[in-house]
């Protein structure tokens, strides 16, 4: 068994780590779950968590910043020291949204929009929440749109944008169905799969 710190954004961003933590059966567990209430946090405390992976397993994920042009960039700027073995740090492009909105079909029929109108590489989309926001206005749903839609100017996203999210993702999300369409996705999937199968190579993956 691999027992992880989980450090991430937001209750989102942490359903979708349980997710992946799900696809390898017994192989993960939870140890200890770290919100951080955005980006700021991570960033600020990153070179912490790599010196603590000396000692247990770390999985991060955090979104792309908008100053950033690729993972790999935000990655150097944030970590210019190696990361430990035990440290898995990864970026959701651009946002944790482009994952779940990568599961085309899932996505529209929970949602109840045309599967069309959903990006074929939500990699590739700058802001995915807008994306999602402007998706939910052409819902069939009334309980939709008037969960994501921001009530006012001053939201960014509706009152249950997350409570729709989370039941979308705990229940409906097909996650190796998103990896196709998400490279960032999969990449963050394989980086767990080569730890397992480093485990087992050495007899220790029970």
């Amino acid at each position: 068994m691999i027992y992880c710190t989980s450090v991430y954004e937001d209750e989102i961003t942490h359903q979708v780590m349980l997710r992946i933590y799900n696809l390898f059966h017994d192989y993960f567990s939870e140890e200890k779950p770290i919100l951080c209430n955005g980006f700021g946090k991570i960033k600020k405390r990153i070179n912490a968590y790599n010196h603590a992976a000396k000692h247990g397993y770390y999985f991060i994920i955090t979104d792309l910043d908008d100053k950033y042009i690729c993972a790999p960039s935000l990655v150097k700027d944030w970590l210019p020291n190696k990361l430990n073995k035990q440290f898995l740090f990864r970026v959701a492009v651009h946002e944790i949204e482009s994952w779940l909105l990568a599961d085309r079909e899932n996505f529209a029929s929970f949602f109840s929009i045309n599967k069309n109108l959903i990006p074929l590489k939500p990699d590739d989309e700058i802001d995915p929440k807008s994306i999602v926001i402007s998706l939910a206005k052409r819902s069939k749903k009334r309980n939709i749109r008037e969960a994501l839609i921001p009530i006012d100017s001053y939201a960014s996203i509706g009152p249950g944008y997350n409570t729709q999210f989370l039941g979308y993702i705990r229940n409906i999300w097909n996650i190796n169905s998103a990896r196709r369409n998400s490279p960032s996705l999969d990449k963050t999937i394989k980086s767990l799969e080569k730890l397992v199968y480093s485990k087992r190579e050495q007899g220790n993956g029970e």
